[in-house]
């Protein structure tokens, strides 16, 4: 907690270097809160926990009035933002729907960590930069939660093995990812990223493409990158955008704990599908100060014995 603080604080002395202010930042807020919801007790094609279960996080982004030190790094960019957030995932086997016993090999795993990322935007492209920092295993508090949501809120079977989840480790990410534009029309666009991490938790690289239609904002104001905080103060914006692209996977501690281990574990898996594939769909929304997204997710499963898995986030967004 001292660390996350630590580096809130150090975000927000990034301030006091400044040397160039951001171009018509006074038709836009400049600081954004987002709380966002993953699971697939959402999704009614699966309707139960399994795989990537569920994932819970919040955020604050803020668009700097004047560079610094961190800005520089692209002086030909239009605009640039700050992205701070911390996240909880948990992920679980198979299991008996009535008893709660795990029937699959999936390990039961909890993922625990806090994001720090700088974005730049382009004339029709943005890139960013990403350092995940956190734990996994008992202490990332994932069992926990979801033994007490099941208890108390949804009165779902509790799960019994979280005591046998992926042991504990402290995991560190590097990702970057860059967005950009290839059609551009009134009321429809495609557009392709890609992104790459590296690290002891996950190493991957992941090529997407995606298409709108509605009425939206181009890529470095949109609300479905997470670039809203550039909208205007009246902004209005309601379309539809669905994506799929093929992820492959180099190493996942979720499935095989710490990879830097000598000692063999059999909480962990030797054998993963290191390419699987993913889509989505899902509706997008903002009026003025506030944004909305509910995304459909479908992947291929990430061992043989799962072969698909689905799964609903909801995000929403305030400016001030």
């Amino acid at each position: 907690m001292k660390f996350i603080c630590s580096a809130f604080l150090f975000i927000f002395l990034l301030n006091i270097s400044q040397v160039k202010a951001q171009d018509t930042l006074q038709n836009h807020y400049r600081h954004q809160l987002n709380f966002g919801t993953d699971n697939d007790f959402f999704a009614v094609i699966t309707n139960k926990d399994r795989s990537y279960t569920f994932g819970v996080n919040a955020a604050y982004r803020f668009a700097p009035e004047q560079e610094n030190f961190i800005s520089r790094i692209f002086p030909q960019k239009k605009a640039f933002l700050h992205d701070i957030s911390i996240h909880l995932e948990a992920y679980t086997p198979n299991y008996d729907f009535e008893t709660g016993i795990p029937t699959g090999d999936r390990p039961f795993a909890g993922w625990s960590y806090a994001t720090f990322a700088t974005r730049y935007i382009f004339e029709n492209s943005f890139f960013t930069l990403k350092t995940d920092i956190g734990v996994l295993g008992e202490i990332s508090k994932a069992g926990t939660v979801q033994d007490w949501f099941h208890s108390n809120i949804s009165g779902d079977t509790v799960l019994q093995g979280w005591e046998n989840q992926i042991p504990n480790m402290l995991g560190v990410n590097l990702k970057a990812n860059y967005y950009k534009s290839i059609l551009n029309k009134d009321w429809y666009d495609f557009f392709g990223s890609g992104e790459v991490s590296l690290g002891n938790v996950r190493s991957y690289m992941i090529p997407k493409l995606y298409m709108r239609v509605g009425r939206f904002y181009d890529l470095g104001k949109t609300t479905s990158l997470n670039n809203s905080i550039f909208q205007p103060k009246d902004a209005v914006e309601y379309y539809v955008q669905a994506s799929a692209g093929f992820k492959f996977i180099a190493n996942d501690a979720t499935l095989q704990g710490n990879i830097f281990s000598d000692t063999p574990d059999a909480r962990t898996l030797d054998d993963i599908d290191h390419s699987t594939f993913h889509a989505n769909v899902g509706g997008y929304a903002a009026y003025h100060r506030f944004n909305l997204g509910v995304v459909y997710h479908f992947n291929s499963g990430e061992i043989d014995a799962i072969k698909t898995h689905s799964y609903v986030s909801v995000n929403l967004d305030y400016k001030f």
